[in-house]
C-alpha cells in the first residue's frame, strides 16, 4: 500500500465528517409521506421525552434552574417538529424548485428562519417558563406515605398594595406541620390545622425572573410527606 493511498487521522475524520453530514442533510430534506411521518415521530418523542425527564429531574433537584431550557426546549419540539416536517420543509423545497425568484430566495432561507425563530422560543420561554411547561411531579412522587396525598389550594390578592397568597391544604390528617420555603430561605411554618396560611410577594425569591415557593408537609419525625412547588404567576386572582 502506498503512502499516497494511507489517509491521515485528519483526513479520516474529516472524510466521515462530511459524508455524515451529506447523509444527515439528505434526511433533513427527505419529503416522502413516510419519511415525514418518520421524523416527525422521531422528534415528538424525542421531545416528550425531554419536557418529561428535565420536569422530574426538577422535581428533585429545584435548584437547577438550567432544567427549564432543556423542558422548554422538549416541549416545543413536540409542537414544532411535525409542523417544521409537514409544512415548513415542503413549502421550502416547492419554492426553491418552481417558484419565482423572490419564493426561491425565499425557500432557501425558509427552513434557517424556522429554526432560528425555535431557538428564540426556547430562550424566552426557558427564561419565564408558563404553566403548560412546568409540570409538578413531586406531590405525586415525593412522599413517605401514599395514604396523605391532600391538594394545595392557592390564589393571590391585593391588599395595601402588596401581592398576597392565601393556601391552604384540603386534607390535615396524618400531617404534624408545614414548611413554607423560597430559595432556599424558610418563609413560615404552620403547626395548625388545618394548615391555612399567608404569604406575601416580597418574601419570595425570583428563579429565572419567576417567583417561586415550596410548601412542604412534614410528619411527626420531620419526615416529607408531600412537596408542592409553586410560582407566583401560576397562582390564580382569588
Amino acid at each position: 500500500m502506498s503512502e499516497e493511498s494511507v489517509q491521515s487521522p485528519g483526513a479520516w475524520i474529516a472524510g466521515s465528517l462530511r459524508d455524515a453530514w451529506r447523509t444527515m442533510r439528505s434526511i433533513y430534506y427527505a419529503n416522502s409521506l413516510s419519511w415525514r411521518f418518520l421524523k416527525s415521530g422521531a422528534l415528538v418523542f424525542f421531545g416528550f421525552f425531554l419536557w418529561s425527564a428535565s420536569n422530574l429531574l426538577l422535581s428533585y433537584q429545584p435548584a437547577w434552574t438550567w432544567l427549564h431550557y432543556t423542558m422548554s426546549y422538549g416541549f416545543l419540539l413536540i409542537l414544532y417538529g411535525p409542523v417544521h416536517h409537514f409544512l415548513v420543509i415542503p413549502l421550502a423545497i416547492r419554492w426553491r424548485r418552481g417558484g419565482s425568484d423572490t419564493q426561491a430566495r425565499i425557500g432557501r432561507r425558509l427552513p434557517t428562519a424556522g429554526l432560528a425563530l425555535f431557538l428564540v422560543a426556547v430562550v424566552v420561554l426557558g427564561t419565564a417558563p408558563t404553566a403548560p411547561v412546568v409540570f409538578d411531579f413531586q406531590s405525586s412522587l415525593e412522599g413517605t406515605s401514599a395514604d396523605i396525598n391532600p391538594d394545595l389550594l392557592c390564589t393571590q390578592s391585593t391588599s395595601d398594595g402588596e401581592t398576597v397568597i392565601h393556601c391552604h391544604l384540603t386534607e390535615s390528617d396524618g400531617i404534624d406541620h408545614v414548611v413554607v420555603m423560597s430559595g432556599g430561605e424558610r418563609i413560615t411554618v404552620d403547626r395548625q390545622p388545618p394548615f391555612d396560611f399567608d404569604i406575601r410577594e416580597n418574601q419570595l425569591t425570583s428563579v429565572t425572573g419567576q417567583k417561586q415557593f415550596q410548601v412542604i408537609l412534614k410528619d411527626a419525625d420531620g419526615n416529607t410527606i408531600r412537596r408542592y412547588t409553586r410560582t407566583l404567576s401560576m397562582v390564580p386572582e382569588g
